[in-house]
């Protein structure tokens, strides 16, 4: 099965928040950030489409006071599309739009355990950062990767 990967556009949005809530659950981001971010971040907000249906999305953002330094937000892949190269086809335009526009280093905050995501993310050349406890709320812990752009 084919899909492409295109910027983010109001259709997607249900579809979004769905894949948020499936995959994130009570942690996932709010509905409200998810269709803010179509605005804020519409350069660096990427789906992959199967057909009209999202199955993945990434939303990347650049610091405000040094354009150089660039965040992933969020990667998500629909369960039923893991595995399957659309995380890694999520993150080459993202990596690319910020290349344009001048960053020199992207960073992701992720889950410390080894997981599909951490294993994407070595293979593109991040590594880890520093480990950070109570990053999230005073239980979530969070490993801090970067890329030198």
């Amino acid at each position: 099965m084919e899909y492409l990967v295109r910027t983010y556009i109001q259709g997607d949005y249900p579809h979004i928040c769905r894949i948020e809530r499936d995959l994130f659950g009570d942690y996932g981001y709010s509905p409200i950030f998810i269709r803010q971010a179509g605005e804020l971040f519409r350069e660096t907000y990427f789906v992959a489409a199967h057909g009209d249906d999202p199955i993945g999305y990434i939303i990347g953002a650049q610091e405000a006071e040094d354009r150089k330094e660039a965040w992933i937000l969020r990667i998500g892949v629909a369960a039923e599309w893991q595995g399957k190269g659309v995380g890694a086809d999520l993150l080459e335009p993202l990596l690319e739009s910020f290349r344009k526009k001048g960053a020199k280093r992207v960073r992701i905050a992720t889950s410390k355990r080894h997981s599909p995501v951490t294993a994407l993310l070595q293979s593109k050349r991040f590594e880890i950062l520093s480990y950070e406890p109570a990053y999230y709320y005073p239980d979530i812990d969070r490993m801090i990767m970067e890329l030198l752009l």
